[in-house]
């Protein structure tokens, strides 16, 4: 009697075992990447949209010089020469923004007059100048104050004498801490003198009573 040949029908290659295997792998990376347990997918970091680069700011320049407008200051306060701890020289004038007082460092010397080169001479641009002094050290103590004489230097070097005025309503409260001038008159002029000082350059001397004979001299050159 032939016994029949048995086959056994399996996957090619080897057994069912790898196959079932492989099928779990691809169930479990499936299942991880679908994450049914989590939420709603969490959005990612916001672009930073690229502004423009901001350019520095440039800063003001320091203004030059030793000249500083101010307000008008207070009666009663000693005026525009309060707080004497300086020799100063004085302006007012009116331009386009109105009312301009300004005061400049001052260094008044000795000299043998007004045509002396040593003389230090402050140089002003303006045309519309209408009261022009000086205002004296008086902290600690009073510079006391005799009079004061001033010439207009002519092309050349020689010195024309002109007549001073102080200004009324700009006096210091105290005649030993400075004086105001309008525009001056010339002495050898009969011309009434104008609303402004005019062009030129004017010397001025001082003279003092601190010693027997004492006098300062500066000058102003305005332009």
């Amino acid at each position: 009697m032939t016994v029949p040949n048995r086959v056994r029908l399996a996957p090619a290659g080897g057994n069912g075992r790898p196959l079932a295997v492989a099928a779990l792998i691809v169930a479990v990376l499936a299942f991880g990447v679908l994450k049914p347990w989590g939420g709603e997918p969490q959005p990612g970091p916001a672009p930073v949209a690229a502004g423009r680069p901001t350019a520095p700011t440039a800063a003001t320049p320091a203004p030059v010089g030793v000249a500083a407008a101010g307000p008008a200051a207070s009666s009663g306060d000693g005026g525009p020469c309060s707080w004497g701890l300086a020799w100063r020289l004085f302006t007012a004038e009116t331009t386009d923004i109105g009312p301009v007082r300004t005061w400049y460092g001052l260094q008044p010397l000795e000299a043998s007059g007004p045509t002396d080169p040593r003389i230090e001479v402050v140089r002003i641009h303006s045309t519309s100048i209408g009261e022009l002094g000086y205002c004296s050290i008086s902290r600690p103590g009073p510079t006391h104050i005799l009079g004061t004489q001033a010439w207009r230097l002519r092309p050349g070097g020689s010195a024309q004498p002109v007549l001073l005025a102080p200004e009324p309503g700009a006096a210091p409260s105290d005649p030993d801490t400075g004086v105001i001038y309008g525009p001056p008159a010339l002495l050898a002029s009969s011309l009434p003198s104008t609303g402004a000082w005019p062009l030129a350059t004017y010397v001025f001397g001082i003279h003092l009573a601190t010693k027997p004979g004492s006098e300062e001299w500066f000058a102003v050159q305005i332009l």
